[in-house]
């Protein structure tokens, strides 16, 4: 495991205490069966080294949000990405475990594979920790067509009403992108603005 993807799982909650933390905020309010999910992404403009927020898919209370990094740019050498998603109101919408999936934006030469962690953060149920990087040494490498997507999650809206989603570093740090050498590709940026989740719900109450 590299010291990027090491840092991070030391982030992480186990698996059992991801599952307990699933069932937060399940007490009362609105009744799940008449809950739905809308993703609104940030205003910013899509540029090339841009990494934003964007929605897949949705399914009543649940939204797919992708991690898009976009291109083209082939020169660059992209080895490793670290960064957290930040919920603004976790009573409005919590992460679920066990359902992101590892996208197409690092391509696997000869000899290396894909490694993936994705968790919410120790002590903070507000923070996703998302780090995904090549293993086996090599190169890096760059984004062949407008877009990549870096990892796929899944969010749930617990109730009625709206909050903030925000791609952030591990607190008093910054988000990253490494190259093959463990160094900070500085042209990256992601996107200071937010995007928003709403719980919607067509009527009725009660509790989990």
């Amino acid at each position: 495991m590299s010291p990027l993807l090491a840092t991070v799982t030391r982030r992480a909650f186990s698996v059992g205490l991801l599952a307990a933390l699933a069932m937060l905020g399940c007490g009362g309010g609105d009744d799940p069966a008449t809950l739905s999910a809308n993703f609104t992404a940030s205003p910013t403009a899509t540029t090339p080294h841009l990494i934003k927020l964007v929605q897949k898919s949705k399914s009543g209370s649940r939204v797919v949000v992708q991690a898009v990094v976009y291109g083209p740019d082939v020169a660059l050498d992209m080895y490793s990405f670290a960064f957290d998603v930040k919920i603004g109101d976790t009573s409005v919408v919590r992460y679920v475990d066990g359902l992101d999936v590892a996208g197409n934006a690092l391509v696997p030469f000869a000899g290396q594979t894909i490694q993936k962690i994705v968790a919410t953060a120790v002590g903070d149920t507000s923070r996703v920790v998302v780090g995904v990087s090549k293993q086996g040494g090599g190169a890096g490498n760059g984004v062949a067509g407008t877009s990549a997507v870096i990892v796929e999650l899944t969010f749930q809206v617990l109730k009625s009403g709206t909050t903030t989603l925000a791609l952030t570093g591990a607190p008093g740090g910054s988000p990253v992108v490494l190259d093959s050498t463990g160094a900070v590709i500085a042209v990256m940026s992601f996107d200071a603005a937010t995007a928003a989740m709403q719980g919607i719900s067509s009527g009725g109450s009660g509790g989990y």
